[in-house]
């Protein structure tokens, strides 16, 4: 499979990659991971060949079909979701093309050239099941949540999650034998998560990917990859089974030092004791060379950590009221009800988890419960001293993408002092030059730190979370999860992250298929 032969990558001055090897194993699970910047999404731009400004070299199988997910939907595609899955079938596609051109061409101007051709493409079509293309597109949309009904349906009238599922369909179904996936369970539901993860298991190809779900990694890798520093080094089993060898490691990097150190300490007792003395001086010379020895031996050990430079408290300075949120005869939706009759309320220091398949109104739901979407009928009425902190799915939704990280956590919260801002900034892994960078080149994980430095400095008793772990690595994720537990104040929140949602909610409701909603407490 593919080869990655000492890659280098450079970023203005900054070395994303540095000789960095690795040899894909056939049929294996890898997940890439690294902390946010590490260069995870550069380096599978590389093996793509989207990315071609690097040193070093990549080797490719002649067998290879290479199957990715990209960040964004096709921004032209076909009249129906039916049609746009049919085009991912690129190879088998063409084939069709050809051989039906073949065909038609034979009707008029026979020979036995074309008629060999015509017969190698009609085997080659059937060798890659072109008969049952249109079944197979059916199974992988069903899979992914659509329903028959939306076949004919056009992607443009989509929600961006939704686009992306139809980019998966594409994906899957022209039969790659080696994934490259970055992020592919952010858009997906919880039942569609469970259908991909299902489906990844089966797959007999090889698959190399970014994910900050500890339960996919978990579940799914055989191999992890850690980037740091620009290296890459393979651990073999799961994300459980490379902590536990990452730990192993570390401690005995941890012994060796101790034992280079205790040794080092007893040459420097013999050459500061006989340092001055001629009969000593060969012995002195000789015991200082190991000396040198011991002191590079120590400065080759490398200390790794896989936490994050992010450090987030939460502060309510002042709380809410007893009773956060009340719904009185809630419908919400825009046409027509996605979900009606809603009367519930949410008190001080719950943590709510929204939760449903793609399309029974979560985000919906949230907005109209923070007041930016308008009910169908009833009310959403806040509780006494409610002050309310946001964060977007989209980002730049609340970020002015023209300005800095800096001056956006500033407008944010203008009473607020620079230089609490920054130590604001800091805490969240952004420091040094980071904050002066237009929101606009920042990464994703970048975004999302920023976003929700914007939303803390606002100092609010409630938050309203849309997807916060999208973008973030697994120990920002970890740290997200804590501050939140930790916080005084209310939280409701969308997530299909699992472990996110059991470290963080203390309720979960459910959106139902009928439009009704249940609301329950987690059992501790």
């Amino acid at each position: 499979m593919i080869v990655l032969n000492n890659i280098n990558k450079n970023f203005g001055d900054r070395a994303l990659l540095k000789n960095a090897s690795f040899h894909c194993p056939l049929g294996a699970k890898i997940a890439l991971i690294g902390n946010n910047g590490a260069g995870k999404t550069t380096l599978l731009n590389i093996v793509c060949g989207f990315d071609k400004n690097f040193d070093g070299s990549i080797t490719r199988p002649g067998e290879l079909r290479l199957g990715y997910l990209p960040q964004n939907a096709n921004p032209n595609p076909a009249p129906t979701i039916f049609e746009e899955a049919l085009l991912g079938a690129t190879e088998v596609n063409a084939i069709r093309h050809e051989r039906d051109t073949l065909l038609e061409k034979m009707a008029t101007e026979f020979s036995q050239e074309i008629y060999d051709r015509y017969e190698f493409l009609e085997q080659r079509f059937g060798a890659l099941n072109g008969y049952r293309l249109d079944e197979d597109a059916r199974d992988i949309l069903r899979g992914l949540g659509f329903k028959e009904s939306d076949f004919e349906r056009s992607p443009e009238h989509l929600s961006g999650g939704w686009r992306m599922r139809v980019e998966l369909a594409k994906m899957l179904l022209n039969t790659p034998n080696f994934l490259i996936l970055d992020e592919p369970t952010n858009h997906l539901d919880l039942p569609s998560i469970e259908w991909f993860e299902g489906y990844l298991q089966k797959f007999k190809g090889t698959i190399l990917f970014v994910s900050h779900d500890k339960d996919l990694l978990n579940r799914l890798s055989t191999h992890i990859l850690h980037l740091k520093n620009g290296q890459l080094t393979d651990y073999k089993g799961n994300f459980d089974d490379f902590l536990e060898a990452f730990e192993l490691k570390q401690s005995q990097n941890a012994g060796f030092a101790k034992k280079i150190k205790a040794q080092s300490d007893h040459i420097q007792q013999f050459v500061d004791r006989f340092r001055y003395k001629p009969s000593k001086a060969k012995q002195v010379q000789s015991r200082l060379k190991m000396l040198s020895r011991l002191q590079s031996m120590d400065d080759s050990i490398q200390f790794d950590t896989m936490s994050d430079t992010m450090s987030l408290k939460i502060d309510t300075p002042k709380p809410s009221g007893k009773e956060v949120l009340k719904s009185e005869d809630l419908s919400i939706g825009y046409d027509k009800p996605l979900v009606k009759g809603l009367n519930f309320s949410i008190y001080k220091g719950q943590k709510i988890a929204i939760l449903g398949a793609n399309g029974l109104g979560k985000s919906t739901l949230l907005k109209t419960l923070l007041g930016k979407h308008s009910p169908l009928n009833g009310k959403v009425s806040l509780g006494h001293n409610v002050t309310i902190g946001y964060f977007a799915q989209e980002h730049l939704e609340g970020l002015n993408e023209g300005l800095s990280v800096l001056e956006n956590v500033l407008n944010a919260a203008p009473h607020m002092r620079e230089i609490d801002a920054r130590g604001l900034l800091a805490g969240l892994g952004l420091i040094r030059d980071d904050v002066f960078k237009t929101v606009r080149i920042l990464s994703g994980g970048e975004k999302s730190r920023t976003a929700l430095a914007c939303m803390i400095a606002k100092k609010p008793n409630t938050l309203f979370l849309d997807e916060p772990t999208n973008h973030l690595d697994l120990s920002a994720i970890e740290l997200l999860a804590q501050a939140l537990s930790d916080f005084e104040g209310t939280v409701i929140f969308i997530s299909h992250n699992r472990s996110f949602i059991d470290a963080v909610a203390t309720h979960k409701l459910y959106l139902k298929e009928r439009g009704t909603i249940r609301l329950e407490e987690v059992d501790e």
